[in-house]
């Protein structure tokens, strides 16, 4: 029987154990795959005139079935197999019988990265292979008893086909509001994601096309409901370009997306926010916009910016309508948007922030929930920074 462990139940000192008897057809069955048919491993005249005087096995033979003790045992299901290091100290031979085991040696949670000791011993008990592996275990959605819909709670979240977005959608559902899911490009992963959840809708609008952005309250509310809750959540995935290179270009697409989009969307639900006695705006900003920015990031930085002054605008001009407005601001969060940026690079992050990791989506999701909650219904105008402590103000 599988044991399966998951990040929160695998800890260092866990092991795992594998016999593997290399007879005959193992051998064989390994050669022809691998297509290795080196006379020192199917060869028993050659093998004769070696010093060994019988058959060696392949060390991948049986190297090989790490992959079935890492993916079915420790971690187990869901685990991703990164990198992996061998050392042979003795050659194991035809008809030895051989135990592996994998230890967790470390695990980096900000990473979701398992460190594993890996040894192989023979039927003598003598080591004949050490080793260390990394692995990735990849996170699994449990399903978890939902509330009821309760009625009027419609919550719009733009670019919920993915990451933060995505999590937020979840979040939001699970906490009983019908969701209206926007996306762009990605039809298929938002169909997915709106599968998943007890009431939902997908809707295609870019946050570049202002005519688009406007509709989009009139359509949701045709198919859900009157919007209560707004979470401005789509970016542009070009975040890099310079302070001043004379192309405006990538200044105008995040400013359209960022402030443009936005003012549209506002536009066109707040008459229904206010007609239901108030709402919650929630736009989803960065720590880049404080402090010390990034080098070349600047058009997103300025954009964010312009963002995080327009919800504060917001909460003036909209609060006395019981209208709250405010922004989350994530640290560096594990998401499609870092597959660019090396493992060093994301492991130092995590090593330098106070917390030790990187933030996850569902941390973002987590703030935006409370923020659209009765449980902040006095705060307006905020932004609630979440980044583990990388940023205090």
């Amino acid at each position: 029987m599988t044991n399966t462990l998951d990040l929160t139940r695998c800890k260092p000192g866990d092991q795992a154990f594998l016999d593997v008897e290399l007879d005959e057809a193992f051998v064989e069955a390994f050669a022809t795959y691998s297509g290795d048919r080196n006379p020192l491993h199917v060869d028993p005249k050659y093998a004769e005139t070696t010093r060994f005087k019988r058959r060696v096995a392949h060390g991948m033979s049986y190297a090989a079935m790490f992959s079935q003790l890492i993916g079915m045992q420790l971690p187990g299901p869901g685990a991703l197999w990164m990198g992996q290091s061998f050392r042979f100290a003795r050659p194991a031979f035809l008809g030895d019988k051989v135990r592996l085991s994998v230890e967790v040696a470390a695990i980096s949670e900000s990473t979701r990265t398992v460190t594993l000791d890996c040894r192989t011993v023979n039927h003598l008990g003598e080591e004949i292979m050490t080793g260390t592996g990394e692995v990735m275990l990849l996170e699994n959605e449990t399903d978890e008893v939902k509330p009821a819909i309760q009625p009027n709670r419609v919550a719009i979240v733009t670019g919920a086909s993915r990451g933060i977005g995505a999590a937020i959608a979840r979040r939001l559902a699970a906490d009983g509001f019908a969701i209206a899911l926007t996306y762009s490009r990605s039809r298929s992963e938002a169909e997915a994601i709106a599968d998943e959840l007890e009431r939902s809708a997908c809707f295609e609008c870019d946050i570049t096309d202002p005519v688009a952005m406007s509709a989009l309250p009139r359509d949701v509310a045709g198919r859900l409901g009157v919007p209560g809750v707004l979470v401005l959540s789509a970016s542009d995935r070009d975040l890099y370009g310079d302070a001043a290179d004379g192309n405006f270009e990538r200044f105008q697409r995040h400013m359209t997306g960022q402030v443009e989009g936005a003012h549209a969307l506002v536009s066109g639900a707040i008459g229904g926010m206010i007609e239901n006695g108030g709402g919650a705006i929630i736009a989803i900003g960065t720590t880049y916009a404080y402090g010390t920015p990034p080098v070349g990031m600047t058009p997103y930085v300025v954009a964010k910016s312009a963002l995080a002054a327009y919800v504060r605008c917001l909460a003036v001009e909209y609060g006395p309508q019981g209208i709250r407005s405010n922004l989350v601001a994530p640290g560096m969060t594990e998401t499609a948007l870092l597959s660019g940026m090396p493992d060093r690079a994301q492991k130092v992050a995590a090593a330098q922030n106070p917390m030790r990791r990187l933030a996850l989506p569902k941390d973002v999701a987590g703030a935006v929930a409370y923020l659209a909650s009765d449980d902040a219904q006095y705060v307006n105008g905020h932004t609630l920074v979440v980044s583990g402590g990388g940023l205090m103000l």
